[in-house]
């Protein structure tokens, strides 16, 4: 029996983008997050990261409340009283896995990534070099890989009948790129699944081989690549918007990619685009939401790590007196 994929729909998974204002110490995420809460109820993960993003949306709303009673001046207890419970939530953002909607995000853009690449992999096009086998990345093989239509975990891209480039085979160059990031997104991964670091932790390094053999523009016929990276959010994303990036603009042609029934041979039953069975045509929907995805994620992280830095600030302003706005000029 034939495999087959349906569509993961992304699309419907679509996070409004962040904003933030500066005003003073607070920052907002901005009215979005609300919205954006709506957008996804389709599984317990995207409704668990649902819960996260309202959760965050509660918080920044008590730091609004916060910097009003700053600037009032009116209730200098009712301040510090604020100031205590929002440190301990501020740390969250940041040190917490499971209860950071910032975490949670990353998680999310990091596995539509490579999830996407584990389903469009099993059917894309041959990959390889082009007619010059010392162009576009050479003859090369690659371990480790999802299981193709084959069902193999290892490919070698060395189709040299056709050109590489879009409605076409892959070229070497830009599978070795997919790949690579793909391996690394894995390796962060772990084992359990659950080994990318805290938000705070930046420094974590990721160190492993990845074996690539045959002809990569005449270099050798062996070829090992160490790859030693941090093992934290921003490199992490930065590896999944490879992976859409040169999925979306290298285009490669897929397999199987008819518009009929899964009778007639199309794996992509239900999904398929008029006229175009390549991949930025059969998942243009995906693609474009798992690069706002990456994007939200990102400013999610980021605007964390803004209120995180405040909650700090304001406990290094600490002297064991009570917070009075009326004498404190960093909150004037």
């Amino acid at each position: 029996m034939k495999k087959k994929f349906l569509s993961l729909t992304l699309g419907a998974l679509l996070v409004s983008a962040l904003s933030a204002e500066d005003n003073g110490f607070f920052v907002s995420a901005g009215y979005q997050i609300g919205e954006s809460s709506q957008m996804v109820k389709n599984t317990k993960g995207i409704q668990d990261l649902s819960d996260s993003y309202e959760r965050l949306n509660n918080l920044l709303t008590s730091y609004s409340v916060l910097n009003t009673l700053i600037r009032q001046s009116s209730d200098p207890n009712a301040i510090n009283n604020a100031r205590g419970n929002l440190d301990a939530s501020a740390k969250n953002l940041i040190n917490d896995k499971k209860n950071s909607p910032a975490y949670q995000a990353v998680l999310l853009a990091l596995n539509a990534a490579a999830g996407l690449w584990q389903v469009m992999s099993y059917a894309i096009s041959p990959c390889g070099p082009g007619k010059d086998s010392s162009k576009n990345g050479g003859v090369q093989t690659f371990e480790n890989t999802p299981t193709n239509q084959w069902g193999g975990t290892t490919i070698t891209c060395g189709t040299t009948n056709y050109e590489p480039g879009p409605y076409s085979i892959i070229s070497t160059e830009n599978y070795a790129k997919i790949n690579k990031a793909y391996q690394i997104i894995q390796k962060a991964f772990g084992a359990s699944g659950k080994d990318i670091p805290a938000l705070s932790d930046t420094n974590t390094e990721l160190k492993f081989t990845i074996n690539q053999n045959g002809s990569n523009n005449n270099n050798g016929s062996n070829n090992k690549e160490e790859i030693v990276t941090k093992n934290n959010a921003q490199v992490l994303l930065e590896q999944a918007s490879t992976i859409i990036t040169t999925l979306n603009s290298a285009c490669p042609w897929i397999n199987n990619a008819g518009a009929g029934p899964a009778s007639s041979g199309s794996l992509w039953e239900g999904i398929y685009l008029k006229g175009d069975g390549s991949a930025c045509g059969i998942f243009k929907n995906e693609i474009s939401a798992i690069q706002d995805m990456i994007k939200n994620a990102e400013i999610a992280v980021e605007q964390s790590k803004i209120v995180a830095a405040n909650a700090q600030n304001q406990h290094n302003l600490d002297t064991g007196k009570a917070f009075n706005p009326y004498k404190d000029a960093n909150f004037s």
